[in-house]
């Protein structure tokens, strides 16, 4: 490495040396440094410092030389650079002890000094908030002799290591910048500095612990929420009573603490921090927050929840959460509790299904969360029996609709007239074995749940619809009561239609319903009842379809007189809602003299227009109403004339 001659700046005489040797050869100039070598021919700028650090050489006048122009001298700097004559200045780069060694020219002799290069690091220091503005610096540093601390306001102080903690006191709240520099005695001072950002405070603001979460048996976890630069302590009380016992200080910047080696399953535990001025011992103290030592007991038909804690400052909020087989939910809260309470019952459950719960409740603005304990509910207890059953008849079946239970059922079993006829999950059934029934159709359901436990319904029947039809078209129709639902049937609604197309709503509040049709094109009547419930949340029960066909009424006079006297001239067979109609007329021999596909048109005695004897006839009708029934009819009658 080239070394090259520097003009040095720390005093005047440092550059007398170098025009000594330049403009007065052979002399030896009067500069000097701090440093004298072993043999006082030649001092140096620094003996020790931080890397890099960079040494100078004067030449002091008991020198054998100058060690300039022709009285070249060997610079050996013992750091492995490039080492040549006349070199007065090098930069050892690399930590370590290095001897320094001028050997002078002939005779020889040599002179040395001992040069330490160090790579000490900042120096650590903490600096915690006191109350009034004031700050307190703790150098816990030990690597250097002596440490300066500039507060930040234009003010330093320079302490030997191991000194007392520091104080300083500041005008105001603004944030400063406090700085820490190592220095060594004999040193260059040219190690790494540290530094921290600090606020003071007018007065130590309140720690708070914003949660408290039990872990396990022996672990809770505490979440605080602390200031910068203060010195916090934690301390516990055991069971709410007695003195608070320190545990172990906090660093402000921690947001969760873990606390072990705790007896959670026979204590519990209550814990505050404090926050210390340690310029005058005062402490703040945050709120105090107790864990929740959660219990559960499995009884028959209901858990029992017992808990112990110290009263909080807020309603105990218990949360459930159940696990099936389609996932699990939590409801928080499920119950809530008055600060004494420490107990609860919980019966709201379904068998073989596992409940867990926790409880939380507020500290003094800290949540304090239990542990959880689960259980998997049991009960010998019988479930509701089905109350609320809607049976409709459809085309496809009987659909069977019930409403659930509030416990949680595993199976229902379809009973008709004494036997099995399904084993179903879900709450209702279609009953594909009854199409087209001709009486009603009962069932029972049976609730069985996880434990086994069941419960039988009563007997629900379907709605059979029945009716009858008189010859003046009068209508009777009958049904038998509904027994479905627990709160009767609120009325009945009676639904007409004239081949299936809708006719007529009519309510009644009786198991009957009469009505005379008078619609002469209209032959096929269907009628439906449908049950309608108080409780609107039930679906209402259907009855099935019937059919009333209206009669068609085939008449014919015995006899008749075509005279010419206006009054029954002619003979017809007539009826009510004829579609298809061909009528015949024979005489004794058995000729036909009269046919017609017109119902109204009538046989008027005459045949090839000459009128026939008095005597007796035969007819035959061939017909289709509408309701598509064939008609047939024969017989005789009279023919008259006056």
């Amino acid at each position: 490495m080239k070394r090259t001659l520097k003009i040095l700046r720390v005093h005047s005489h440092y550059i007398l040396f170098f025009l000594f040797t330049f403009f007065s050869k052979g002399l030896i100039a009067q500069c000097t440094f701090p440093y004298t070598s072993n043999s006082g021919t030649f001092t140096v700028s620094q003996i020790k410092g931080c890397a890099p650090l960079q040494v100078n050489i004067c030449i002091n006048s008991s020198a054998p030389s100058t060690c300039t122009g022709g009285e070249s001298c060997d610079f050996i700097y013992g750091d492995g650079s490039d080492e040549g004559a006349d070199q007065f200045e090098n930069t050892y780069t690399e930590p370590g002890n290095y001897r320094l060694e001028i050997i002078y020219p002939n005779p020889a002799p040599s002179d040395f000094i001992d040069i330490v290069v160090t790579d000490k690091t900042a120096p650590e220091f903490e600096v915690y908030a006191c109350g009034g503005n004031t700050v307190r610096a703790d150098i816990t540093d030990n690597q250097y002799d002596n440490y300066m601390i500039s507060w930040g306001d234009g003010t330093d102080v320079t302490i030997p290591i191991n000194t007392a903690d520091q104080e300083h006191t500041y005008a105001n709240t603004n944030t400063r910048t406090i700085t820490v520099q190592g220095i060594d005695n004999n040193a260059l001072d040219n190690c790494a500095t540290a530094s921290t950002s600090f606020t003071p405070f007018t007065s130590l603001p309140t720690p708070l612990i914003t949660q408290l979460s039990v872990i396990d048996n022996s672990q809770v976890e505490l979440n605080l929420s602390l200031a910068d630069n203060i010195f916090y302590r934690l301390e516990v009380q055991v069971n709410g009573t007695g003195n608070f016992n320190f545990i172990k200080t906090i660093e402000s910047t921690s947001t969760e603490e873990i606390i072990d080696n705790l007896d959670l399953e026979n204590n519990y535990y209550c814990f505050r921090v404090g926050a210390v001025d340690l310029c005058s011992s005062a402490i703040t103290y945050s709120n105090a927050i107790c864990s929740i030592n959660l219990s559960l007991a499995v009884n028959d038909g209901f858990n029992s929840l017992l808990w112990e804690t110290s009263d909080p400052t807020g309603m105990f909020d218990l949360a459930r959460k159940v696990t099936t087989e389609n996932g699990s939910s939590t409801t928080n809260p499920y119950l809530q509790f008055t600060p004494q309470a420490r107990l609860a019952d919980d019966s709201n459950l379904d068998c073989n299904i596992e409940y867990c719960y926790f409880l939380e409740a507020d500290f003094n603005g800290g949540i304090s969360i239990s542990n959880e304990v689960c259980g998997i509910a049991t009960s010998s207890l019988a479930p509701d029996s089905v109350s609320d059953m809607s049976i409709s008849v459809t085309d496809a079946g009987i659909q069977l609709e019930w409403e659930p239970q509030t416990q949680a059922i595993s199976n229902y079993q379809i009973r008709s007239f004494g036997s099995l006829i399904a084993n179903v999950e879900e709450t209702n059934y279609l009953d594909v074995r009854n199409v087209g029934t001709e009486a009603a159709v009962c069932y029972i359901i049976v609730s069985e749940d996880e434990c086994g436990n069941s419960n039988e319904s009563k007997e629900f029947c379907s709605i059979y619809l029945s009716g009858s039809i008189a010859p003046d078209n009068t209508i009777s129709l009958d049904w038998n009561d509904y027994n479905g639902f627990a709160d009767s049937v609120d009325f009945y609604r009676v639904e007409k239609f004239y081949n299936l197309a809708p006719a007529g709503t009519f309510n009644s509040n009786t198991s009957d319903f009469t009505e005379t049709d008078t619609n002469p094109n209209e032959q096929i009547i269907n009628y439906q009842v449908t049950a309608i419930p108080r409780n609107s949340n039930l679906p209402p029960a259907v009855s099935n379809i019937i059919t009333i066909i209206k009669l068609n009424n085939i008449y014919y006079p015995t006899a008749f007189t075509p005279d010419g006297n206006g009054n029954n001239e002619t003979f017809s067979v007539k009826g009510q809602f004829i579609v298809d109609y061909q009528l015949q007329i024979f005489n004794r021999w058995g000729e036909m003299i009269f046919t017609t596909n017109n119902p109204d048109e009538g046989w008027d005695g005459t045949y090839n227009s000459s009128p026939q004897h008095e005597g007796t006839y035969v007819f035959n009708l061939r017909a289709v109403d509408l309701a598509g029934q064939e008609i047939e009819r024969s017989g005789s009658f009279l023919l008259l004339r006056r």
